[in-house]
């Protein structure tokens, strides 16, 4: 049936995503997918080349856009010594005692708190406890904090030679507090308690819990990145804010995630991106398909802005 289609966005469950993909990578047809996949998509390149097909994996916000302004980065300097990207979906007015928002999948989101972040340290990978990592921030005039999350995934193959290379969650102060506390308590737990009968999974139960208590909060957020890249003379710093959209009712974060996907399939119908196999954003970064990407998210009413670290001069 997929053999019938010249291309299709895959935004399914990660559980459904990948056999789709493997489906679409048979039938020999283009794929860009926004699905946070477990399994490592790579496996699909060979069989991609073989069969003309092109699957563009983690093709959202982040990963996604931030692997994008990083890669272009990279290629632009000619190489790099650190690559950070920091990165959250946050509310415009936080309110205790979560100091957050719910704008996508609750059980997704408890991940990013139980879940090992693989960075690059000193050249090699290593994985990293995320409330181990909490440093303190400032973005564009704005008093954060971060913590290492698994959002490199692909890069760390698809630029091997950076030493230094990690994603951090931007959350506002009193969340990870907060988070802790639930941690510490027994609720970030995937081991089963039994309640007479009933076998409860306290991760899941948590999220079920905070979907009701804080899924209803002022739906006003924005999604901000800063992606730096640093090489040897200089680098680049990416800045990029996407707000909620009160006209049309939608998270800064959705629409982020829905500009990339939609922006990426176009690229595709236009002949700009003609590669195949499996190619994440990073190595797709050619000037036109990064300059084309951000003007589609500024169009959206994102801020995208290039800053350079002397002695480069580049802007857009």
């Amino acid at each position: 049936m997929l053999s019938s289609f010249d291309l299709l966005i895959d935004a399914l469950p990660s559980v459904w995503s990948y056999p789709l993909l493997q489906a679409a990578t048979k039938a020999g047809i283009r794929a860009v997918s926004v699905s946070f996949l477990e399994e490592d998509f790579m496996t699909l390149d060979a069989d991609a080349r073989e069969n003309g097909a092109l699957i563009v994996p983690d093709c959202g916000a982040a990963p996604g856009f931030s692997h994008l302004m990083a890669g272009y980065s990279v290629c632009k300097l000619g190489g790099a010594s650190r690559v950070v990207m920091k990165l959250g979906a946050i509310p415009k007015s936080p309110l205790p005692p979560f100091y957050h928002s719910l704008t996508w999948s609750v059980e997704d989101l408890m991940e990013e708190y139980v879940r090992p972040a693989k960075v690059r340290k000193n050249g090699q990978v290593t994985t990293e406890d995320p409330f181990e990592s909490v440093q303190e921030e400032e973005i564009n005039g704005l008093k954060l904090q971060s913590f290492v999350s698994d959002g490199a995934r692909s890069f760390l193959t698809s630029y091997p030679d950076v030493p230094e290379m990690e994603e951090r969650t931007l959350r506002w102060h009193g969340h990870m507090e907060f988070m802790a506390a639930i941690r510490d308590a027994g609720f970030l737990s995937h081991d089963p308690v039994h309640l007479e009968s009933t076998a409860v999974i306290p991760i899941d139960f948590l999220a079920k819990v905070l979907e009701k208590e804080f899924g209803n909060l002022d739906r006003y957020d924005m999604f901000i990145m800063e992606i730096t890249v640093e090489s040897a003379g200089g680098g680049h710093v990416h800045f990029y804010n996407m707000p909620y959209n009160s006209e049309n009712d939608v998270f800064g974060l959705v629409n982020s995630v829905a500009v990339t996907a939609a922006e990426t399939a176009a690229m595709i119908r236009d002949g700009v991106i003609r590669e195949t196999g499996v190619k994440p954003l990073e190595l797709l970064a050619t000037e036109t398909v990064f300059t084309r990407m951000a003007d589609a998210h500024r169009l959206h009413g994102a801020t995208v802005e290039l800053r350079s670290i002397l002695p480069w001069r580049v802007t857009y």
